[in-house]
């Protein structure tokens, strides 16, 4: 007796039960359609309009702008560091255990939208209330502002997971959804400087608080609308097997991808934290050029907003390890390259920072397609299933960045001898051209060489992961 067999052709288009289109038969293999990709993507442009302002800013407005000295804000980082340390993994879990009636991920986005934009602002005020009040004020301001950050981006990025479980489509999403991204830095990079200037004119404090005001209304006006463009495909039942304590502790010893990711994100975004932060004081004291530092920064992003679209070709050419090995060290010799030209040769200037740029935003375009590889060994090897954990544990190393990005450039400015708004002294100018060449180039080279020597999670080997889940969770079901 013969049996009619179905059998699928690529051209043909697989529709499941609930009208999404499928990309192949295999569980939780979706197309994404352009709207949604859209729409996702200016998730990550607006909180990097706040975000880069952070980054690029936010060192050189607390000790010239703000007045706080850079030992203060130094500390103030590092102390902040150690409450993400709680306070991210706690909302991981949060995450993983709750299941509210409109997705798994998807309403944080709506939920943190307003507050988020309003800590901006708080941000960027300058209070008058004394030194220590101000003082006071940064920490509280600057730490809920990096709550809220994670209240919205931890869930954001978790959403991949539930989108699609297509390799190629989560590649797509995230190349262009880190092209949104870096715009979002050019954006700051461009119009902070400019328009800072033309509210402030010679109160730079009132500049920045009318150009961060509207920067966060339309970080607000664009997380409500891209919250009603994503949908969530696949079935999260993370809630019903509750995370504990002790799964967070297990993803922490047993997942070698997560801790190699983790350091990989720990040290590009390092890279880029101490970059940013030190090329105001670069352009400002060592070139002399403040006519030129919406120019410096926005070579610090628009380059590698040009590289990401390249990320796919090169994933498919070299695969993801040797992709992220080439961002790295395009970064490295772009930043070593302004060790080496005299500030006086600003055009050779501005072509070593864009190649650094370029770099960096291979990076960006690969960073996080890497990530649901290492959630989808989470769940192979402790048979739990946690995005947010898994994100939460590598997202750390984005955290920790910040404490490289603050803390350090501020200890070697105090260390040197810096003095806001005078010139400055030959050991100043010293370690000012460290920060924004030597050390950002070590940073890379230290990074590229843990990244290639441990990490181990081939295209293959992650192939042969998600079929061997395909069919645990089959026989479960």
């Amino acid at each position: 007796m013969e049996q009619n067999v179905t059998v699928y052709k690529p051209e043909e288009t697989l529709v499941d039960s609930k009208g999404y289109i499928k990309t192949s038969p295999k569980p939780g293999f979706y197309k994404l359609d352009r709207k949604e990709i859209m729409g996702y993507s200016l998730v990550d442009f607006a909180m990097n309009l706040v975000f880069q302002a952070v980054l690029m800013f936010i060192t050189f407005y607390y000790t010239d702008v703000y007045g706080l000295t850079a030992v203060e804000v130094s500390l103030m980082f590092l102390l902040s560091r150690f409450w993400d340390m709680i306070n991210d993994p706690m909302m991981g879990a949060i995450t993983e255990r709750l299941k509210p009636k409109k997705g798994k991920y998807r309403p944080y986005i709506l939920w943190g939208a307003i507050p988020f934009a309003l800590m901006a602002i708080l941000t960027y005020t300058v209070p008058d209330m004394g030194h220590a009040g101000k003082l006071v004020w940064a920490y509280v301001t600057y730490n809920l502002l990096n709550m809220l950050f994670t209240f919205i981006i931890q869930p954001y990025i978790s959403l991949t997971t539930v989108m699609t479980a297509d390799p190629q489509e989560r590649t797509k999403l995230n190349s262009i959804r880190m092209m949104f991204a870096q715009g979002g830095g050019v954006v700051v990079a461009l119009f902070i400087p400019i328009l800072s200037a033309y509210f402030g004119k010679e109160d730079q404090a009132t500049g920045y608080q009318i150009t961060v005001i509207l920067l966060s209304i339309i970080t607000a006006a664009i997380l409500i609308y891209s919250y009603t463009t994503i949908k969530e495909r696949i079935e999260s039942t993370s809630h019903l097997d509750p995370v504990k304590i002790k799964d967070i502790f297990i993803q922490l010893t047993t997942n070698r991808p997560s801790i190699i990711l983790f350091l990989l994100f720990l040290g590009v975004y390092g890279y880029n934290t101490v970059a940013s932060a030190s090329g105001i004081y670069y352009m400002t004291y060592n070139a002399e050029r403040t006519d030129l530092i919406g120019l410096f920064s926005l070579l610090n992003v628009l380059p590698s907003v040009i590289a990401v679209p390249f990320v796919p070709l090169l994933v498919r050419k070299i695969k993801k390890k040797n992709t992220v090995a080439l961002g790295l060290t395009i970064a490295a010799l772009g930043s070593l390259a302004l060790y080496f030209i005299p500030v006086s040769a600003i055009t050779l200037m501005m072509v070593a920072k864009g190649v650094a740029s370029f770099g960096y935003g291979i990076l960006m375009g690969i960073l996080w397609s890497i990530i649901p590889d290492a959630v989808e060994y989470a769940e192979y090897n402790t048979g739990k299933r946690y995005p947010a954990i898994v994100y939460t544990t590598i997202g750390l190393g984005l955290k920790a960045s910040m404490t490289i990005g603050g803390v350090i450039p501020t200890w070697v400015l105090a260390s040197v001898g810096y003095v806001p708004n005078v010139a400055q002294s030959a050991d100043a100018l010293g370690g000012i051209l460290f920060l924004v060449s030597g050390l950002p180039a070590i940073i890379c080279f230290v990074t590229l060489v843990i990244f290639m020597v441990f990490y181990n999670l081939t295209e293959e080997r992650v192939e042969q992961i998600m079929d061997e889940l395909a069919i645990r969770n089959g026989a479960k079901n």
